[in-house]
């Protein structure tokens, strides 16, 4: 469960969306503490790779590419190494598409919209507003679902099912098949001889879905780069509708787990119609865009346990989160009301920041304990209540 902890950043420093740099590191008059995953800005052209139908001219080089007669033995073979594969759709040198893929468009999720309304609205963002004003962007999701006309102009949006069993089943048996997932990742390859059987991925109870458009003649940007805070085995993304382009660059920890991966800079990964593009998004980071004159891109994702592990109940949130950048002592002050404006922290039972009042008598978020270099900030629910009890009656809160 995630609360929007309505404080604002620290003396460590919090870069934003807004900011101009082109650093990846924060500046500040001492060591930066605080990152978000909003801190990248990165070029239109990233380090000369030239983009061909389905994937970039590197990318063999850095991400596996498998064709469409793969088996779940070969893409786990190809994943371990590099922690991403990039699968060809079967269906892209097909004459006609199949009647599922007719299907699929945003029709299918106004469907969604009219039956499960709340599950829509619990987890749902807006990637981009492109054309959208601004001051609509608290509607956005009546808007573009809510409605048989589409919103003129580019826009780029995403929202989670999960806690519903039923519109999660509709959606993936209506885009994906009965299995719901891709025909690789649930078909057991045969046994040989006395070999011992392989184990077949779970899935999370969960699936992340992104849809825009962009009739524009300039591409239109998603999130900026950002890694994920989840531990998965890695996230499917199937390409359901139109294209969406990638870009993908290894992080430090994996650069030092694949030594081949070292020197490697950004790639570009073209996702056409029914492409599969598996990433462990934690060890990548990643941004995507979609390109122009796409009338529409549409894709769902999930996430999956390779090893086997049945997954828990599913509760994820679709907002941007915070993380140190270097280890922190227990007891430092991470954030303060006056220099983080408008601060998402989520709330935890295992949290690893509390509120406290400084001597000056404002509010500012310390940590409980040593947080370690990566490590994503929370706060607990008591501190979240404590903060919202405390405020005095009448007085209206910052949005």
């Amino acid at each position: 469960m995630w609360l929007r902890v309505l404080l604002p950043t620290c003396d460590a420093t919090f870069r934003s969306r807004d900011d101009q740099s082109n650093s990846t590191e924060a500046k500040t008059p001492r060591d930066s503490l605080v990152a978000t995953w909003l801190i990248f800005r990165y070029p239109s052209v990233p380090d000369g790779v030239t983009l061909r139908s389905g994937f970039v001219e590197a990318m063999p080089r850095v991400v596996p590419r498998l064709g469409k007669d793969v088996n779940f033995e070969a893409f786990s073979s190809a994943f371990a190494e590099r922690q991403v594969v990039f699968v060809r759709s079967a269906e892209r040198q097909a004459r006609k598409p199949s009647a599922r893929r007719r299907r699929i468009g945003l029709s299918l999720l106004r469907q969604l919209y009219s039956a499960y309304p709340a599950v829509l609205r619990r987890a749902f963002h807006l990637e981009s507003s492109g054309s959208l004003p601004a001051s609509e962007a608290p509607k956005a999701l009546d808007r573009l679902l809510g409605s048989t006309r589409t919103p003129p102009g580019s826009w780029y949006a995403s929202f989670v099912l999960q806690r519903s069993r039923k519109a999660l089943s509709e959606f993936l048996t209506q885009t994906m098949g009965p299995a719901g997932a891709p025909k690789f990742l649930v078909e057991r390859p045969p046994r040989n001889g006395g070999s011992a059987a392989i184990k077949l991925p779970k899935h999370s109870n969960a699936a992340w879905v992104f849809f825009g458009r962009n009739p524009g003649s300039r591409i239109l940007r998603g999130r900026p780069e950002h890694t994920d805070a989840i531990q998965h085995s890695g996230t499917w993304h199937v390409q359901l509708k139109g294209e969406k382009v990638w870009t993908l660059k290894p992080t430090d920890e994996l650069r030092r787990k694949v030594p081949s991966l070292k020197r490697a800079g950004r790639v570009r990964v073209r996702c056409m119609e029914g492409d599969v593009l598996c990433i462990n998004t934690r060890l990548w980071w990643h941004s995507t865009h979609i390109p122009a004159r796409c009338k529409l891109s549409l894709s769902v994702a999930r996430d999956m346990y390779l090893d086997g592990t049945r997954p828990g109940a599913c509760d994820m949130t679709n907002v941007d989160g915070h993380y140190a950048l270097k280890p922190i002592q227990k007891g430092a002050v991470i954030f303060t009301e006056d220099t983080a404006p408008q601060l998402e922290l989520p709330r935890s039972s295992a949290s690893n920041c509390e509120l406290r009042e400084s001597q000056r008598g404002s509010l500012v978020v310390v940590a409980k304990r040593v947080i370690k270099k990566g490590e994503w900030f929370s706060l607990s629910d008591s501190d979240a209540e404590t903060a919202r009890a405390e405020e005095p009656r009448g007085a209206k809160r910052k949005r």
